[in-house]
């Protein structure tokens, strides 16, 4: 079971229990496709399962967006084969505006996992947003941890 203990920035998470043993003899190609099993609750009619941490940054039109191509190659050269080895990660989403020029790199984990991951200082974080600071036409680089959980479909508790 998830309980939660006080924090001055976000809630954390303790869990002490036994896994069953179809999570313990599940393999790493199939880890991505676990729900996660514990919930708490943030407050009154509040759940949630997962948290996420989400960097992003202003990407820029000049040059052919080139700050934009740019803050792919960190996507693909930095963060997914670094996140590849974090315990508990259950997805990875890109997210890009068009319209107001964001680029976001959203990572997903079970609660029972995200505190461990919180340790680590969000590995590989600072080594991505030093790699965005040097693209040119980059500016708004930021960090964010929030609650997000499924409403409907896949991952609903």
């Amino acid at each position: 079971q998830a309980a939660a203990t006080s924090s001055a920035s976000l809630p954390t998470f303790a869990w002490s229990g036994s896994l069953p043993l179809d999570t313990i003899a599940m393999t790493t190609a199939d880890a991505w496709k676990k729900v996660p099993i514990h919930s708490t609750q943030l407050c009154e009619g509040v759940e949630t399962n997962t948290f996420a941490r989400e960097w992003r940054c202003k990407w820029s039109e000049d040059n052919g967006k080139k700050s934009l191509t740019q803050c792919q190659q960190v996507l693909d050269d930095i963060i997914v084969p670094q996140l590849k080895q974090v315990h508990g990660l259950t997805s990875v989403q890109r997210v890009v505006c068009g319209e107001c020029k964001d680029f976001k790199v959203i990572c997903k984990m079970g609660l029972d996992a995200f505190d461990d991951w919180a340790s680590l200082n969000y590995a590989p974080e600072a080594e991505v947003v030093q790699a965005l600071s040097q693209i040119n036409g980059v500016s708004q680089i930021e960090a964010q941890t929030y609650s997000l959980m499924p409403v409907l479909g896949p991952g609903r508790t």
